[in-house]
């Protein structure tokens, strides 16, 4: 079988610790009322006595993950394999078909162990932000490096988040306020001056995605095998990913993407 297009579509959730606002990337054990010793937060993501902030993209191990989860966590994986075979004859395109089985479903995804948001190199602005150190893997089968730096284009509002984090997150904290963090406790009880879970409830509503970008990919010698197999050679690849209801109380989110290929040769 010779195809035209694959599409590898991932997803799951991902977490990002990571300082907000005119508090500098490193900044972290801090919140806003200076509680933990520290001098007081001037952004929206708080650290409560936890390990350092650093940005990274976790897609796979979340850092002491924390309690009231709006979305489960659910480690990022392939979800889907699609193709469209070549046709070889005059007339319409071969119609898209989904690969039933493959090594490839089910394998993890990750965007790098060191892959971070940053503001600067993204052009500032609200939600553009570049990412810096992308490399995405697929198990030890696939390795996609962007050519080039990935950078979001900027928030998209879904404004059924909003009304659905509204519901969710006051149901998910009431359980957890007795055996809480204190002033964890009090950023998300507190509505005067700050009334910080409405300003997260906005920004759960936000889903951002990257302009596309054109990727290499290399197999490793395992991945000779079912749908990698067909595709070795004369391909163009292109990666798609986008950003969504993140909560900034437990800085977790969710990611999607694909990595999506072109064969030009026939």
């Amino acid at each position: 079988m010779f195809y035209k297009q694959i599409k590898i579509s991932f997803s799951g959730s991902f977490q990002c610790r990571l300082a907000t606002d005119v508090d500098q990337a490193a900044d972290s054990l801090n919140d806003p009322y200076g509680d933990m010793g520290q001098p007081p937060s001037k952004g929206w993501t708080f650290a409560y006595g936890e390990t350092r902030f650093d940005r990274i993209i976790r897609c796979q191990t979340p850092v002491q993950l924390r309690t009231a989860l709006v979305d489960p966590w659910e480690p990022v994986k392939v979800k889907q394999i699609q193709v469209q075979p070549e046709s070889f004859f005059p007339g319409p395109a071969m119609a898209w078909q989904t690969i039933p089985a493959d090594p490839l479903l089910n394998l993890s995804v990750s965007l790098g162990n060191q892959a971070i948001f940053d503001t600067p190199q993204g052009g500032g602005g609200p939600g553009k932000e570049a990412i810096l150190n992308c490399i995405v893997t697929f198990g030890d089968l696939l390795t996609a490096t962007p050519v080039g730096t990935p950078k979001l284009k900027g928030p998209e509002q879904v404004s059924a988040w909003s009304t659905e984090y509204a519901t969710k997150k006051p149901a998910a904290i009431l359980p957890l306020l007795s055996s809480m963090n204190a002033t964890r406790r009090k950023v998300l009880t507190t509505t005067a001056p700050n009334n910080f879970v409405e300003y997260y409830r906005s920004r759960f509503s936000y889903k951002d995605e990257i302009s596309p970008i054109n990727t290499n990919v290399d197999f490793s010698p395992a991945g000779t095998t079912g749908i990698l197999a067909a595709i070795l050679t004369g391909w163009s690849w292109t990666l798609h990913l986008t950003f969504s209801r993140f909560d900034g109380d437990t800085l977790v989110g969710r990611v999607e993407g694909d990595l999506s290929g072109f064969h030009s040769d026939f």
